[in-house]
């Protein structure tokens, strides 16, 4: 990618080179063109005596319509700048008009030299300084300038070798000057291209630099936006942590002071339930004989409501203890807790007619409060017991599996099942889906479940369908593993 980048800014700075070098040509044109117009207005007045008006004026007006073109083509070229493909077409036309050029004053140095000595020696001035102020002009520029130079002089060499005498040697002169400027012409063109690509390449750099420096401040200025934004993210969080932490403060106390209502009324209400059902047994006893059929129906019915009212103080209180009570984490073998729970679910079963087939697949080991998951387990399984005791092939499966960084734990039964759409009901205190005429219990046992679960950072769930059986579940974090070193 570097590579790419780095000729890819060769090419550029190319470009750019060969751009400013026929801007320089365009420029050094415009300045020799006038010098030209009034030297060959000279050289046309000292060429006529010998050739007339006629061929001397014809030069003249050609010469200077090449002088136009060339400096029409030099004008519109300044004007803007031009891409790589344009500028190479230019530069063409600019070496096509410098051999226009020189080609034209061949014409007055080869066949219009004056007879007389006098005036071939001041033309042959003129035609030296015509061609010191086309070095001048276009050597700075090594191919315009032999472009120029070469059709300028060649004509002439040939015009004085075939004169003969003693013009071979300055035929044999400007044979040796050719080379020589050309050499001198390349060794300035070569300066200029240094200076122009130093200067390209220091534009350039300044140009990475300004770049870099702009980048630098939108970074600067980035990053103290983000600063800003961080400080104010932490003022931010360290007011909502004080809020956080007065509302679990006040959440704290209410909970607290809840359970501990909960659990002073419970505890309270045993001591008038007792005496409730002491004095109905006791009328019941000493008055067997006196009482009828409806008072001893009316005393039953008071005991056993007694005796319901008990068993729903007994759950709020476990209710309530399993949430005082602190969580003691350990390994926790799931599959022998399933089974024991399984054990027990059954005990309660024992009259039943057909006892429920409990099938345990593998579960993964957790990790928390052995008493607690117990509980959760066996409210679970006493629950898929009672909602199949009516079916006649009673079936419960548990089963386990891991979810990402959770452990998840189902039981599955073929029970009477219920409407999905009121679940959320199932996990509140004292909540009921079934009559309790139906199937017998305090509506407490699936909210002590959620508790536990809940305090163990997992999440409970349920889904049935009225008569087609219902699926418990419950999920726990997995245990984090501990490098041993």
């Amino acid at each position: 990618m570097a590579e790419a980048v780095t000729i890819t800014n060769r090419e550029h700075i190319e470009a750019r080179v060969l751009g400013e070098q026929v801007a320089l040509m365009c420029r050094l044109t415009t300045s020799p063109l006038t010098a030209s117009v009034v030297i060959g207005a000279m050289m046309v007045w000292l060429t006529m005596e010998d050739y007339g008006w006629g061929p001397a004026l014809t030069w003249y007006a050609v010469l200077l319509l090449v002088l136009l073109l060339r400096w029409r083509i030099a004008a519109t070229y300044l004007r803007r700048p031009r891409g790589l493909a344009e500028t190479h077409r230019w530069r063409r036309a600019m070496l096509a008009g410098a051999v226009l050029g020189g080609a034209s004053w061949s014409v007055a140095g080869s066949f219009l030299l004056p007879h007389d000595p006098t005036r071939e020696i001041v033309m042959s001035v003129f035609f030296i300084g015509c061609t010191a102020a086309g070095m001048g002009s276009q050597a700075p520029v090594r191919k315009a300038y032999a472009c120029l130079l070469i059709p300028f002089l060649l004509p002439y060499i040939v015009k004085q070798l075939l004169l003969g005498g003693d013009r071979v040697a300055v035929a044999l002169a400007f044979m040796v000057y050719i080379p020589v400027v050309l050499v001198i012409a390349r060794r300035q063109t070569d300066s200029i291209e240094r200076q122009i690509r130093l200067a390209i390449e220091n534009e350039s750099l300044a140009e990475q630099l300004r770049q870099e420096r702009d980048r630098a401040n939108q970074a600067n200025h980035e990053l103290e936006e983000q600063l800003l934004e961080q400080k104010r993210s932490t003022q931010r969080i360290r007011e909502l942590n004080i809020e956080l932490e007065r509302q679990a403060h006040e959440l704290r106390t209410a909970n607290n002071d809840l359970e501990g209502f909960s659990y002073s009324v419970s505890h309270d209400l045993r001591a008038p339930l007792r005496a409730i059902d002491g004095f109905s047994q006791l009328v019941m006893d000493d008055k067997a004989k006196n009482i009828g059929a409806d008072t001893r129906h009316h005393l039953q019915r008071i005991r056993a409501n007694v005796t319901h009212m008990a068993s729903l103080i007994d759950d709020l209180l476990e209710f309530a203890r399993c949430g005082r009570q602190s969580l003691d984490f350990s390994r926790l073998d799931m599959a022998m807790l399933a089974s024991h729970a399984a054990e027990q679910a059954r005990s309660t079963r024992l009259n039943a007619a057909v006892m429920p087939t409990i099938e345990i697949g593998e579960l993964p080991a957790a990790r928390g409060d052995e008493g607690l998951i117990r509980q959760v387990w066996v409210n679970l399984l006493d629950n898929a017991v009672k909602y199949t005791s009516k079916v006649e092939s009673p079936h419960i499966v548990v089963s386990g599996r891991e979810e990402g960084e959770r452990l998840v734990y189902e039981i599955r039964d073929n029970g009477v099942g219920f409407d999905s759409a009121f679940s959320s009901n199932l996990f509140g205190v004292f909540r009921r889906l079934h009559g309790a005429r139906e199937y017998p219990g305090s509506g407490v046992g699936l909210a002590i479940v959620q508790r536990i679960v809940t305090r163990h950072g997992g999440d409970v769930a349920a889904t049935a369908e009225p008569n087609k059986g219902a699926t418990f579940s419950f999920s726990l974090p997995k245990p984090v593993l501990r490098a041993v070193g």
